[in-house]
C-alpha cells in the first residue's frame, strides 16, 4: 500500500511535466511540499486533535475530526510560513487558502474501517469549483493521506460524546430511529502528501470521461426535500500524472 510505483517521491528536486503547468503555481506547489515535509508529524492522536480544535472552537465537536484538524493545521504552517490568506467564498464553499494560486485541503485515509480501498475522494461544490477554475486560473488540492486506527471498542466515541455534554440532537435521532452509528477514528498516521492542480474546466470534464472524476449528491435530498448541492469526487488511484505539478511525498 501507499504510493504507487509511479509516484513515488525521487527527491526535493521535484520536475513537472513541462509547458502543462505555470512555472510559479509549479515553484509554489514545491513551497508548500517542502514545507508540510519537515512540519508535519506523522502520527496524530485523536483526542489531541480535537482538544486542540477545542481550544480555537473550531469545528470540535465534528465527527470526522481528521479533515477540519488538518484544515486548521496546514493553513496554520504554510501561512506562518509562507503567507497567504484564505482563499475565496463562491456560494457557500470557502476553500482553504491562497497565495497566487488558490488551494484546498484534504486529508483522506487510504482504507476503510473494513480495510477496503477508501475511493472515490470527495473534492467540493461543483459549482465553486467551476467559478474557482474559471476566475482565478485553476484550482488545487493539497492532500494528506494516510492510515486511520478505527475505534472499535467505542470509547472514542464515548470520550468525544463525553467533551460535547453527551449526545448532539443528531445523535439522539439516530438512536431514536435504531440506526447503526458509524465507526469513529481515533487516530491518523500519515503515509505521504501531493498536490493536485486543474489548469481548466476542460480537464475536469476530460477526468469525467475518462472516469476518473465522478459525482457525490447528485439527485439527492436532504431530510427536509430540498436537493444537495452536487460535489466533485475523485478517484485518487486513478488520477493521472498530469495533473500533478509535483512529485508526491513523505514526511521527513
Amino acid at each position: 500500500m501507499g504510493i504507487p510505483k509511479t509516484l513515488k517521491p525521487e527527491s526535493r528536486n521535484r520536475d513537472h511535466m513541462p509547458g502543462i503547468f505555470p512555472e510559479d503555481m509549479v515553484r509554489e506547489a514545491n513551497q508548500i511540499l517542502n514545507l508540510l515535509t519537515t512540519a508535519l508529524s506523522h502520527n496524530v492522536d485523536g483526542k489531541e486533535a480535537i482538544l486542540e480544535l477545542k481550544r480555537i472552537n473550531y469545528n470540535w465537536k465534528q465527527m470526522e475530526w481528521i479533515g477540519w484538524y488538518f484544515e486548521h493545521l496546514l493553513f496554520t504552517k504554510i501561512t506562518g510560513t509562507l503567507g497567504g490568506t484564505a482563499g475565496q467564498t463562491f456560494g457557500n464553499t470557502t476553500f482553504d487558502y491562497k497565495k497566487n494560486y488558490v488551494w484546498d485541503f484534504k486529508a483522506h485515509p487510504i482504507l476503510t474501517s473494513n480495510g477496503t480501498q477508501n475511493e472515490p475522494m470527495i473534492l467540493n461544490d461543483k459549482e465553486a469549483v467551476d467559478l474557482c477554475i474559471r476566475q482565478y486560473n485553476g484550482i488545487g488540492f493539497v492532500i494528506v493521506y494516510g492510515y486511520a486506527v478505527f475505534d472499535q471498542t467505542g470509547q472514542f466515541k464515548a470520550w468525544h460524546d463525553t467533551l460535547k455534554g453527551g449526545h448532539s440532537e443528531y445523535e439522539r435521532e439516530r438512536i431514536e430511529r435504531g440506526a447503526p452509528s458509524r465507526i469513529r477514528k481515533s487516530a491518523f498516521k500519515i503515509d505521504h502528501i501531493e498536490a493536485l492542480f486543474f489548469n481548466n474546466s476542460e480537464e475536469l470534464n476530460r477526468g469525467i470521461t475518462e472516469g476518473w472524476i465522478t459525482s457525490f449528491q447528485e439527485g439527492m435530498r436532504n431530510a427536509n426535500g430540498s436537493p444537495r448541492r452536487p460535489k466533485y469526487a475523485i478517484k485518487t488511484l486513478r488520477a493521472p500524472d498530469r495533473i500533478r505539478p509535483v512529485n508526491p511525498v513523505r514526511l521527513e
